[in-house]
C-alpha cells in the first residue's frame, strides 16, 4: 500500500464502526444499553481485583470524579514502589510543598490539584520568584524563608520537581541539612505516572510458540518486553504496527537485532483507509478528526494508512494481541474479528482512552468469544493506564 496515493478517501477519525461509542459519549450518561453491557462484562470478570477496578471506573464514568480511581486501595493497583509512596503520602486532602518553579513544578501542581492534594507553596533559591508564582497563583517561598520557618513547614511533605538526579540530590541535601526537613518527608517528582515495566506482561504466563501482535509499537520497547517475557521458551514471531513516521523509523532500527519481527508503518482499524494523524513523535500520537486537525491548523498533522489485521495477517497463527493505540482500540478489534474468532488469542488491551472503553471493548470481545474471561489491572496513579486482560 502506498502512503502517497492521494486518491484514497480520507476518513475523519472514527467512522461508522465507532457509532456505538460515539453515541454514548454524546449522550453523556449511563443509558440502559450501556448498563446492560456493563452487567454482562461484570459477570465475566475473573477476580476480586477486577471487580474493584470495574466498580471504580463505573463511578468515574458516571460522575467524572477521578477520586473514585485514585481512591482505589493500593492493594488493588499494580503500582511500582515510587508511585506507592505517593499513594500513601498524598491522599486526597493532604498538603505538600514543591521545590522548584519551572515547568515540571507546574506539571506536578496540576496533577496534585486533580487528586485533591493542596500545594501550600513552591520553594525556590531565587528570591525574585517570590512571593507568588504568576502562572499558577501559588505562593512561592525562598530557601531562606523556609529555613527561618522550620516549625511552620517542617512536618510537610516536600516534592522535588527536578528530574536530574544529581540536582535533586543536592536540593534534598540542603533541605535536610539547612532547613531541617526529615528525609522521610522528601520525595522526588514522578513524571511518568504508571508502572510500565510489568504492564501487558505481568498477568499471563508465556507459553511455547507465542506469536505476538503489537498495535502501537511506539519505540519498540514492548516487543523486547515480550521477548523477555517469553524467556528461554523463545517465540515464533512478532507483528508490530507503528503509524507515526518518526516512531516507525526509530523502531525499525531498534527492532532489527531482535529478529523474527515484521514492522508495519500503519495504524490498525476496522478497514484499510486513510486518516488524519497527530504525529507527535511520542507515545501520544493518534488518529484525529478533521475538526481536531483544523483546530491545530494541521500543524504536526499528517495522513496515514490504517489496515485491518484480518487482511494483513490473514491465515497467520496469533497467540497474543496487545493494543494501546490512543482510543482506536474499538475499530482495531473490529478489524481483527476473524483473527480473534479463529485463533482465540489472549489479549492485553488499553481501556482508558475513552471513558466507556472498559465496557464497550470488553463487551465486543465477549461477542466474539462468549467464554472469554475478563480481568482488569490498573498501572497508573490517576485514571490512566487501565489494562484489560482477555483469556
Amino acid at each position: 500500500m502506498s502512503t502517497s496515493d492521494k486518491k484514497q478517501r480520507i476518513e475523519y477519525g472514527s467512522d461508522k464502526a465507532g457509532d456505538k461509542q460515539q453515541e454514548l459519549r454524546e449522550a453523556g450518561n449511563m443509558d440502559a444499553n450501556f448498563l446492560e453491557m456493563a452487567r454482562n462484562v461484570y459477570a465475566h470478570l475473573n477476580d476480586e481485583i477486577s471487580k474493584k477496578i470495574f466498580e471504580a471506573k463505573i463511578l468515574y464514568a458516571s460522575t467524572g470524579d477521578v477520586g473514585y480511581i485514585t481512591g482505589i486501595e493500593p492493594k488493588y493497583r499494580n503500582l511500582n514502589s515510587d508511585m506507592q509512596v505517593y499513594v500513601e503520602k498524598l491522599q486526597k486532602g493532604s498538603h505538600c510543598l514543591i521545590y522548584g518553579t519551572g515547568a515540571a513544578a507546574h506539571y506536578l501542581a496540576g496533577r496534585f490539584k486533580r487528586f485533591g492534594v493542596k500545594v501550600d507553596a513552591f520553594v525556590d533559591q531565587d528570591e525574585s520568584k517570590c512571593p507568588v508564582d504568576e502562572a499558577t497563583g501559588i505562593k512561592v517561598i525562598s530557601e531562606k524563608e523556609l529555613c527561618e520557618n522550620k516549625s511552620l513547614y517542617g512536618d510537610k511533605t516536600f516534592i522535588i520537581s527536578y528530574s536530574v538526579k544529581p540536582v535533586a540530590d543536592e536540593v534534598k541535601k540542603r533541605l535536610v541539612e539547612d532547613a531541617g526537613i526529615s528525609e522521610k518527608n522528601i520525595r522526588s517528582g514522578i513524571f511518568d505516572w504508571r508502572n510500565n515495566q510489568g504492564q501487558y506482561f505481568d498477568f499471563f504466563e508465556a507459553k511455547e510458540n507465542e506469536v505476538f501482535v503489537d498495535c502501537g509499537c511506539y519505540d519498540g520497547a514492548t516487543c523486547f518486553n515480550f521477548a523477555g517475557w517469553c524467556g528461554a521458551k523463545g517465540f515464533d514471531h512478532i507483528y508490530s504496527f507503528e503509524a507515526d513516521p518518526k516512531n516507525y523509523e526509530k523502531s525499525k532500527a531498534v527492532l532489527e537485532p531482535l529478529g523474527k519481527c515484521d514492522l508495519y508503518p500503519y495504524g490498525t482499524a476496522d478497514v484499510n483507509k486513510k486518516v488524519y494523524f497527530a504525529a507527535d513523535a511520542f507515545e501520544t500520537s493518534c488518529i484525529i478528526s478533521k475538526e481536531a486537525a483544523e483546530k491545530r491548523n494541521f500543524e504536526g498533522v499528517t495522513e496515514i494508512e490504517t489496515v485491518a489485521l484480518d487482511e494483513v495477517l490473514a491465515g497467520k497463527k496469533i497467540t497474543f494481541i496487545k493494543m494501546d493505540i490512543e482510543g482506536a482500540e474499538y475499530e482495531a478489534l473490529l478489524g481483527a474479528r476473524k483473527l480473534i474468532v479463529e485463533n482465540r488469542p489472549r489479549m492485553a488491551i488499553s481501556v482508558y482512552h475513552k471513558y466507556e472503553d472498559f465496557v464497550t471493548l470488553a463487551n465486543l470481545v465477549l461477542e466474539m468469544h462468549p467464554d472469554y474471561r475478563i480481568s482488569f489491572r490498573h498501572y497508573g496513579f490517576d485514571e490512566l493506564e487501565t489494562i484489560m486482560y482477555v483469556e
